[in-house]
């Protein structure tokens, strides 16, 4: 989410679709190599993980409670500091 733009829409979209505070999930699929400065990003919250059939990606899953879209959003862009990293 790079423009200011997109990131209004997403907002949007978020309070359109959740009533917060709420069980929020989260998915983000991993390299390898940089799975575990993904997992010290929610080393309190649990995390469901399933590698990919070619060994080279861990497709992380969880559900965090979040107050607002702004948290949402910003643990979006705390991930995205994480090179290789994809949001679903």
């Amino acid at each position: 989410m790079k423009d200011d733009e997109s990131l209004d829409s997403f907002r949007s979209s978020l309070d359109a679709n959740y009533e917060w505070p709420c069980l929020f999930p989260f998915k983000f699929i991993v390299p390898k190599k940089q799975c575990a400065t993904v997992l010290d990003l929610f080393a309190d919250d649990p995390v469901k993980a399933n590698e990919s059939s070619s060994g080279r990606f861990i497709a992380y899953t969880m559900e965090m409670h979040v107050h607002s879209s702004d948290e949402v959003i910003a643990i979006y862009q705390r991930v995205a500091q994480v090179p290789g990293v994809i949001s679903l």
